[in-house]
């Protein structure tokens, strides 16, 4: 493998830690037989001006086993990309909105690019990148990363280094994101933070490969009992740069505040590393920049490490402190580290100062025996995920994805069918159905089958995706799948069709619950539901879209029916959301949300009267019905009439049919996903709802339950709907509950993707060509 590992400045003494990853992978892949060229400005460092060529550019090899290629940097606006980064740099966290730009596109665009940059570099990667296997970028934020990514595209593998600071959240990191072929991250809280920032969209192309920490030879697993080392008595130890960027002000206010309420601790907090603390604190002591041993020593003696920062991905001080069986106490809004010290329950966790001042009275009190116990916790846990050797088998592993050009196809035994074509009543941009059929005749063509999709009714959004049916086109093929979900003229005809067939079922909601408000269409429901029986003679090879739909299709003399699942992919989210309506949405109110058509057997009625009793909870509440309401359908008039009657005008929003970039917007920022729906075949918004980690409250019904597995809470009443309203609040505000089944939904959700869904669409086609090899003789 030829790997190009591209980042804005490298050397073997520089100290930030993204610089220092870079030079150890580069390495430790050299070191496996890897060439690796590291590509990278002549400018010297981060500190140093970003527009000074300091070293000489060309090509240098490293005693280490790789090669350096520096190119020359650019003039750049300094006093525009000041005047942006000043900004940025002056805005709170808390006030940070995903998918919401924090400054004007033409601001982001300053900072982009006025940045430090390489046109030659650029120039490089667009004239040479075919000499390359693949590229790791690191980390995010740089001009030569951002505009890197973009060149080279599908040979990019983008490892952020991520933090939640604003540069995250501006459009130009987001493109980076989406168009890398793979992210690697430090960490589990790396990739959860993306995840928020970016969406579900970038979920499937996401490894966690974590780095390394090497630790000097005072680390013996012998560490002193806590009480400290005899020169600095018992103390706490900070490590890391002393800035604002790493919380170290509010660290220094919370000590000041333990020592205020317990005067007579012998407890000391040390602080080593660049920049001065600046401490008027009794026994806050400012170490200063201190070598590795005295670090190392420093580490062996200190009752426990504390780290305040927000803004990691990865924490190299808290494996450090754990590899020498000590806590660790960390910031509950810095993913990278919470989450490691909660599921290991090596240490404890705070938030505000007030939270850290009272972690500093528990920590003073809390045992030697509990001290080494939670440290022993963290070192089990940071024996695997901080070494180098499981690091750089991760990293080998991910890069040798990128050498399979084309992901997995169908492989069907029997080839005697050539043209194998799709026949539906109608082809809807964003319809579960249509995009079920796009993705089979996607399928097909990869395979090698020729394959079109013929409807009755086009919609003129996807229609470049379909032919109009006729008779003609049906003759003309060697194998035919039919979805049925309506009474269709189409129909007979494809019941007299005498070659291979197969018969999609994706359900036909019962006449009756249309028949209050459009009894010709439930006419229409009822003759597709009694086409089934004449359907069951013709075609001897079946599926449903779920095993709800196949037990149908049984009980309707269908032979042996089998089930073939919607693919949902999360890859389609790999868009930017409607950031107005992002902004709209991330107003601090509750989101409520349903997806769906408006359509009697969905229940948005019933819906709308228990969020009704919901408002007694949580009166600020919003609940959002998005689906296309047929025009002048008298169930849509019906619900507006009933917004009205509840005097629900201010509460309940019917957005009608949105785009992609709107949907994305509405599931990213629902709190609840919340389903009355009686009747589905398969309900493809319960699984997108599962992407974007909406909890999910749904009434159990038809293939709902199958569609849900354990991963929702679900119920059987709907007598009570202040009970329901009661549930729904509890499943809102408990965050336990929350949390368990969230993490049920992403075991769950992953059942429909489309590589789990293929082998059995493979079953499918090899039956169908067999089928086809019986009828030509």
């Amino acid at each position: 493998m030829k790997l190009g590992l591209v980042t804005p400045w490298v050397g073997r003494d520089l100290k930030g830690g993204a610089e220092q990853q870079a030079w150890q992978i580069a390495t430790r892949l050299s070191a496996r037989g890897h060439s690796v060229e590291v590509l990278t400005t002549c400018c010297r460092s981060h500190q140093d001006d970003w527009a000074t060529n300091h070293l000489p550019q060309g090509r240098m090899s490293e005693r280490e086993g790789f090669a350096i290629r520096r190119f020359r940097v650019d003039a750049r606006d300094r006093p525009a990309f000041d005047r942006v980064c000043g900004y940025l740099l002056n805005l709170e966290t808390d006030s940070l909105q995903p998918g919401v730009p924090p400054v004007s596109l033409d601001d982001a665009r300053i900072f982009a690019h006025e940045l430090i940059k390489s046109s030659a570099m650029m120039a490089y990667l667009r004239e040479q990148q075919a000499k390359y296997d693949s590229f790791l970028f690191l980390p995010y934020l740089y001009g030569p990363v951002l505009e890197g990514v973009q060149i080279v595209g599908d040979r990019a593998v983008l490892q952020p280094c991520l933090h939640d600071e604003a540069y995250a959240y501006l459009p130009q990191v987001a493109d980076a994101f989406y168009r890398a072929r793979l992210l690697f991250f430090n960490s589990e809280g790396e990739q959860e933070l993306a995840l928020r920032l970016f969406g579900p969209g970038i979920r499937q192309k996401s490894r966690i490969i974590g780095e390394g920490v090497e630790v000097g030879p005072l680390t013996n697993g012998t560490a002193d009992s806590g009480n400290g080392a005899a020169n600095n008595g018992r103390y706490l130890l900070y490590l890391g740069r002393k800035d604002p960027g790493k919380n170290v002000p509010l660290l220094l206010r919370a000590f000041g505040r333990f020592r205020a309420v317990r005067p007579n601790s012998t407890l000391k907090l040390i602080l080593a590393g660049t920049g001065d603390a600046g401490s008027t604190v009794p026994d806050a002591i400012d170490a200063g920049l201190v070598s590795n041993e005295h670090k190392e020593k420093l580490l062996r003696d200190c009752v426990a490490l504390v780290q305040p920062s927000r803004n990691e991905s990865y924490s190299r001080a808290v494996m450090e402190a754990w590899l020498h069986g000590k806590p660790v106490a960390v910031h509950k809004r810095c993913p990278a580290t919470a989450i490691p010290v909660k599921r290991t329950g090596g240490g404890w966790i705070a938030d505000s100062e007030e939270d850290w001042a009272r972690l500093f009275i528990e920590m003073d009190r809390t045992t030697e025996a509990r001290m080494r116990e939670a440290g022993e916790n963290g070192k089990r846990y940071a024996e695997v995920e901080a070494s180098w050797d499981v690091a750089m088998d991760r990293y080998e592993a991910a890069l040798g994805e990128l050498g399979k050009t084309a992901p997995p196809t169908i492989r069907p035994r029997h080839r005697s069918a050539v043209t194998i074509n799709q026949f539906l009543p109608n082809l809807s941009h964003g319809d579960a159905i249509s995009n079920h059929a796009i993705w089979i005749r996607d399928e097909l063509r990869r395979a090698g089958f020729r394959s079109e999709i013929f409807v009755q009714f086009i919609d003129p959004r996807v229609a470049n995706e379909c032919s109009l049916f006729s008779v003609e086109a049906l003759q003309r093929c060697d194998g035919v799948i039919y979805h049925h979900s309506i009474g269709a003229e189409m129909t007979p005809h494809l019941i007299s069709f005498p070659g291979a067939k197969c018969l999609i079922y994706h359900n036909i909601t019962p006449g009756e619950f249309f028949e209050p408000y459009r009894p010709e269409f439930a006419r229409i429901l009822t003759r597709g539901r009694n086409d089934l029986s004449a359907l069951a003679r013709d075609f001897s090879l079946s599926v449903g879209v779920s095993r709800f739909n196949a037990e149908e299709l049984a009980e309707r003399g269908f032979q042996n029916p089998g089930v073939l699942p919607l693919a949902v992919d999360p890859a389609k989210w790999a868009l930017h959301p409607d950031p107005a309506l992002m902004t709209q949405l991330q107003d601090g109110r509750t989101n409520i949300l349903f997806v769906g058509r408006f359509a009697p057997n969905k229940k948005q009625d019933d819906l709308i009267r228990a969020f009704a009793h919901y408002l007694n909870h949580d009166p600020q509440a919003r609940l959002f019905l998005v689906g296309k309401p047929e025009q002048h359908d008298p169930y849509a008039v019906y619900l507006e009439q009933l917004i009205r009657e509840l005097d629900l005008a201010a509460s309940v929003v019917l957005p009608g049919l949105v785009g992609d970039e709107q949907l994305a917007a509405y599931y990213r920022t629902a709190h609840l996903f919340w389903s009355m729906s009686e009747h589905e075949g398969f309900c493809v918004p319960l699984i997108e709802a599962m992407w974007f980690d909406v909890p999910i409250f749904a009434f159990k019904s038809s293939a709902v339950p199958e569609t849900l597995g354990e991963a929702a809470l679900m119920f059987t009443d709907k007598g009570d709907l202040v009970n329901l309203a009661g549930f729904a609040h509890t499943l809102l505000s408990n965050e336990d509950v929350r949390g368990k089944l969230i993490g049920a939904q992403r075991d769950r959700r992953s059942a429909f993707l489309p590589e789990r869904v293929r082998p059995i669409l493979e079953t499918m086609v090899d039956k169908l060509c067999a089928q086809s090899v019986r009828v030509s003789r």
